[in-house]
């Protein structure tokens, strides 16, 4: 376990099946989020554990600006919310009047840094492979490891839009990753 997870105040790991992402307390079990996916991967709905209300709605669109819509409010543009600097692998949005950047290092996890500190308060740990151990009769086999949230307590204060901010995220590279081309990147900026 690496330092920032044993500082960490909140862990929280990230399931995800073909129709939906579960969001939960790593050592409760306690399930926080689900994220309902539309097919393709065009728009994400987010609901706070037993909610029929969303608390927001994520879409993607290929040609026009993605857009986003939190409970209560009006549609607009991701990017008036989050702005994703393409070359950089960074996304920044303001939540409380303090700005927060999501970074990406190399191969790393995402991490979030709160603008005015330059202190880590988050990170986004993707899927990543690892080698099994064999066992009798078997070969090694590779599997991935669960993707995973982990908070200190200053991102605890607004989890809600860490969680939906690292998933969009992983969503913008999945999609760019997947689709071999730029345009989703360049689509939100």
């Amino acid at each position: 376990m690496s330092t920032f997870e044993e500082q960490a105040t909140a862990i929280f790991s990230v399931l995800e099946s073909k129709s939906d992402v579960i969001v939960s307390d790593r050592t409760s079990g306690e399930e926080l989020y689900k994220v309902e996916r539309v097919p393709h991967h065009t728009k994400m709905i987010f609901h706070r554990a037993g909610s029929s209300e969303p608390l927001a709605v994520f879409q993607h669109h290929p040609i026009v600006p993605d857009t986003i819509t939190f409970a209560g409010g009006k549609s607009m543009h991701l990017s008036h919310w989050m702005h994703v600097k393409a070359t950089a692998l960074a996304a920044t949005f303001e939540e409380n009047g303090q700005k927060y950047t999501w970074m990406k290092y190399d191969n790393g996890p995402f991490t979030l840094i709160t603008e005015s500190t330059q202190k880590r308060i988050a990170i986004f740990e993707e899927k990543r492979p690892h080698l099994e151990t064999p066992t009798e009769g078997t070969s090694n086999a590779v599997s991935a490891a669960l993707p995973y949230i982990a908070m200190l307590p200053e991102a605890e204060a607004i989890k809600d839009a860490v969680v939906i901010s690292a998933l969009i995220l992983e969503h913008d590279e999945r999609w760019t990753r997947n689709n071999d081309e730029s345009i989703f990147i360049y689509n939100i900026l």
